[in-house]
């Protein structure tokens, strides 16, 4: 008797956790986060018009592996998603010819997320030989995003994230119930509903998936044909956008500190000839001149390019396509200006 009460027990628990155990294997099997199963060179599927956000940092890692052993990449793009339209192509004019450039892109980037990446690179035996680093004044207060899904760092690249952890806020995003009807019927509203909720993304089109480089020209189409009804459709409010404050002093502060001299001593201990880019923001201030100041006097003022004070680029509403990001063509004309300096007063 008592084995048969044991039994009941198993099979009544087994059946009780049946629908949990399919929801694992369904979850392994669409894997719709694409960081289950091995990476296969393909992390966004190029001319699909919606598709489930991708963690960027994790994209970045993987395809440097996948693809790595071809192509022996030995130049870098950092950056959160403003540095997607600093092109390889417009960076790699002025490198040598026998260059390899990958992008190292993440959303939301932060200083801490460059110096472990960096880190990971020269812990790994990577050849880094020239590296551009696009650092926005946001970077420099931006918060560490590590119980958020599309932002959680590689777990291989940040000692503070474990595969558990990493594995576990992937699973939790594919159980909002949203995400799950969509797998099983997607429709347009519940498309909306998970781009708004920043589980699903538009796909840029024309995205090199070898160097990890999303392109912005279709975009770019867009907005040169017709300005004025790109900013009315997308972002009427920019139209009407006053300047913002002066910013706090001290965005610099100890910890950043801390970082920047990192990232400084890893490249100048392995002979990186590095670059600084501080793009600029739609009628933002400028960095302040202290924060300025302690930037080169941390990163090397010959490395340090302060876009971020240029009056044209910063009340030109025609030079972003949202206010934050910066057209590609305004972003390749940076690029040869940090090159160009002694023709350019101000720097």
């Amino acid at each position: 008797m008592k084995n048969q009460g044991f039994t009941k027990f198993v099979l009544r628990s087994l059946l009780a956790l049946s629908p949990v155990a399919l929801f694992v294997a369904l979850y392994l099997t669409v894997d719709p986060f694409k960081v289950v199963h091995r990476y296969d060179g393909i992390s966004i599927a190029a001319g699909d018009s919606l598709e489930r956000m991708p963690n960027k940092r994790y994209v970045a890692v993987e395809g440097l592996k996948h693809y790595n052993p071809s192509h022996h990449y030995d130049s870098f793009i950092f950056g959160s998603s403003i540095s997607s339209n600093f092109t390889a192509a417009a960076w790699k004019k002025h490198l040598p010819a026998s260059a390899s450039v990958y992008h190292f892109t993440a959303g939301a980037e932060t200083l801490s997320g460059i110096r472990d990446e960096l880190r990971y690179l020269f812990d790994n035996g990577y050849d880094v030989r020239h590296v551009l680093i696009v650092m926005e004044a946001e970077m420099f207060h931006r918060p560490k995003r590590y119980e958020e899904m599309p932002y959680v760092p590689h777990y291989d690249v940040s000692d503070a994230i474990s595969w558990l952890h990493f594995q576990r806020l992937h699973f939790n995003a594919f159980r909002d119930p949203y995400m799950f009807l969509y797998q099983l019927h997607p429709t347009q509203w519940l498309a909306d509903k998970l781009l708004e909720d920043e589980k699903m993304t538009t796909v840029p089109s024309g995205r090199d998936e070898v160097i990890n480089e999303d392109s912005s020209y279709g975009l770019d189409t867009l907005l040169l044909a017709n300005p004025e009804r790109y900013y009315q459709e997308r972002c009427p409010w920019l139209i009407e956008m006053v300047p913002q404050p002066n910013p706090m002093p001290l965005d610099i502060d100890d910890s950043n500190r801390g970082v920047l001299q990192d990232i400084a001593a890893m490249l100048r201990d392995h002979g990186v000839d590095y670059v600084i880019i501080v793009p600029p923001r739609f009628r933002s201030q400028p960095l302040s001149p202290i924060d300025h100041q302690a930037l080169c006097e941390l990163m090397g003022a010959d490395q340090v390019n302060d876009f971020s004070a240029d009056s044209t680029l910063i009340h030109d509403l025609y030079s972003y396509y949202d206010g934050v990001h910066i057209l590609t063509h305004r972003c390749s004309e940076m690029i040869d200006r940090c090159y160009d300096k002694e023709k350019q007063p101000g720097f």
